[in-house]
């Protein structure tokens, strides 16, 4: 991924997982609006707030093949930034451009974010498949893509696609007959607020029937020793307590030999 910023990982999913995976999304998406703004789509629908609601679409979040590639630029300990459910429909123009970590007042040549779309219909030049300009997550602050430097994301269902935060894309247009599915996910450094809040979107009770493991990928977890704790504990002690187990007590509850910054 290093040279073009993306890499595509066909036909991840089987036939039967996609299927799946495709009436969830049709489930989630029914009654949905177009987005109200052009940036979003005004022929696009979105459906945020999804690990309260992920059916089929867990096994996508955590699956290997993604996972290699995101670990390798940032690292093993990350989190997830925006998750949503997009369809976009026909008559869609398409979307400007932009690149991910632009939310993050970071210098250019810091790969803070790694993204992924998962491809829930083919992704074609025609029904809206991803522009993106490859190489230019390298590129110096302030340049911009031109139309001839722009190429479609095309795969086919079942596919992902994982690219860097600084890559300048895009959602293509929609030219089709047909609406374009895809499930989004951005994964950002431990450290960084992710764009959603996944733990008031979710809720307490709804995190505790997550596994671990998208627990810690929705933020509940510690970023460093003393970065995302409760009372200087791990918040998975805290989930694993019995819902009317009061606080922890602020230092007392910390294992022997630790210290506050500052102590």
């Amino acid at each position: 991924m290093s040279d073009d910023g993306f890499v595509i990982l066909p036909e991840l999913l089987p036939a039967d997982q996609l299927a799946a995976v495709r009436e969830h999304a049709d489930t989630l998406l029914r009654d949905v609006p177009w987005s109200n703004n052009d940036f979003d789509g005004r022929r696009t629908r979105r459906v945020y707030s999804l690990l309260s609601r992920l059916g089929p679409f867990e096994p996508l979040l955590t699956h290997p093949s993604v996972h290699g590639p995101v670990a390798a630029a940032i690292g093993e300990v990350y989190q997830f930034g925006m998750l949503f459910l997009s369809a976009v429909d026909p008559g869609q123009g398409a979307q400007p451009l932009h690149f991910d970590a632009g939310v993050y007042p970071l210098p250019r040549d810091v790969e803070a974010e790694t993204n992924v779309i998962w491809a829930l219909d083919d992704f074609t030049p025609t029904n809206g498949a991803t522009l993106v300009a490859p190489g230019s997550h390298l590129w110096p602050a302030g340049r911009r893509p031109q139309p001839s430097e722009l190429v479609p994301v095309v795969m086919p269902a079942g596919s992902a696609v994982v690219y860097s935060g600084r890559l300048w894309h895009a959602a293509g247009e929609n030219r089709s007959a047909a609406t374009r599915r895809a499930l989004i996910c951005e994964h950002v450094l431990p450290w960084l607020r992710p764009a959603d809040n996944h733990g008031l979107a979710t809720g307490v009770e709804a995190l505790r029937a997550l596994s671990p493991q998208l627990r810690r990928l929705a933020g509940i977890a510690p970023a460093s020793t003393y970065l995302g704790t409760i009372a200087g504990r791990d918040p998975e002690e805290w989930l694993s307590r019995p819902p009317a187990t009061p606080s922890f007590r602020s230092g007392m509850d910390r294992p022997s030999g630790q210290t506050r910054r500052g102590d």
